[in-house]
């Protein structure tokens, strides 16, 4: 994410608005591999390039950085272990080991780079000539590429464990605002209040069995009253 707390797509926004392309790049390269963060630095860096080649400059240091990024997001493409999504932990483990990925033109090539448009491969070939093959950027760093995703399942776990300790082990009571009885859940009844109608109940029924019992009593001296005359 952003050095700062402005979110890291507010901030590019905001650079594109003064053609700060630079500076786009740096915030992009802070946020890989989020697909978006690729999508944006690959539009900065085209449009640094297009404008030295207006200006009949050398391009060739910024068409390195379009090519190396074209290789990382070859490298985390189609990664399900590595959930690419906008989380912190993602981001974290790509910037440790992006710097370490393997680059070499003549053997990663162009042809499974999707990234790259018809335009930068134009680019590409007119300043390095055709590679010596073509191939997936985790062909040629497959120890790394396990590595990395091995470290990605530590930071997730890491991450669940922290939730667990912040939320999983306890119970928030709840306040009914209408009796102001203090409940552990929505459905379960507080001990005193379930005490309470226990009680009720077997009053209740203890009136009952009386009441049968005074009926039976009176029933039962009026035959003896009738027999006797």
């Amino acid at each position: 994410m952003a050095a700062d707390h402005e979110f890291w797509a507010d901030k590019v926004k905001r650079l594109k608005r003064t053609d700060k392309n630079r500076e786009i790049v740096d915030v992009c390269k802070l946020n890989l591999p989020l697909t978006s963060a690729f999508n944006e630095m690959a539009v900065a860096l085209r449009k640094q390039i297009r404008a030295r080649r207006k200006e009949k400059q050398r391009y060739n240091d910024i068409l390195r950085q379009l090519y190396h990024a074209a290789v990382w997001q070859d490298f985390f493409a189609d990664t399900d272990a590595l959930c690419l999504m906008e989380a912190a932990d993602s981001c974290r483990v790509a910037n440790h080991f992006i710097p370490r990925i393997k680059c070499d033109y003549n053997l990663v090539g162009y042809e499974y780079l999707d990234m790259l448009v018809v335009t930068d491969v134009k680019w590409i070939v007119e300043a390095w000539g055709e590679p010596k093959r073509h191939r997936h950027a985790r062909q040629i760093n497959g120890a790394l590429y396990e590595e990395t995703v091995a470290r990605y399942k530590m930071e997730k776990a890491r991450e669940q464990r922290s939730a667990g300790r912040l939320f999983g082990d306890q119970q928030l009571k709840l306040t009914d605002p209408e009796f102001g009885l203090e409940t552990k859940g929505e459905t379960e009844q507080p001990e005193e209040a379930a005490d309470t109608l226990s009680a009720s109940k077997s009053s209740g029924m203890k009136n009952k069995k009386a009441i049968i019992i005074t009926m039976i009593a009176v029933v039962v001296v009026l035959i003896v009253l009738f027999l006797a005359k």
